[in-house]
């Protein structure tokens, strides 16, 4: 592949709380996104806020449900699902989704609340 054009990953970058990620190596390419596959074969097991970015989850397989701000919704291929910073989510089900995250993503910027 080019410069410009990125395989999937082949290596998983984390593996926690219910759930596996690729992050895609767009280091040098954009300073404003990140890029993740993301799989889970039953959802994350805790509940966050990310407070200095937003999430996009385009959900490519599988079924579930995302739990923002104490609204359920139901998820399902070609559904987008839109997380802006400073909002509490979880999700479950069965799902692979790629993840976009603006700016990227940080430690110290994320919360697990009960």
């Amino acid at each position: 592949m080019g410069y410009y054009v990125l395989p999937q990953p082949e290596e998983t970058t984390f593996d926690r709380a219910g759930v596996k990620g690729k992050l895609f190596p767009t280091f040098g390419l954009t300073a404003e996104a990140q890029f993740t596959l993301v799989e889970t074969e039953v959802g994350q097991n805790i509940t966050l806020m990310e407070h200095d970015c937003d999430l996009a989850y385009y959900i490519l397989e599988g079924d579930g449900q995302f739990t923002i701000d104490n609204t359920v919704e139901e998820c399902h291929p070609g559904n987008l699902v839109v997380i802006p910073m400073g909002t509490k989510f979880t999700y479950s089900g069965r799902l692979k989704m790629f993840e976009v995250c603006t700016p990227p993503w940080e430690e110290e910027q994320e919360e697990t609340v009960l």
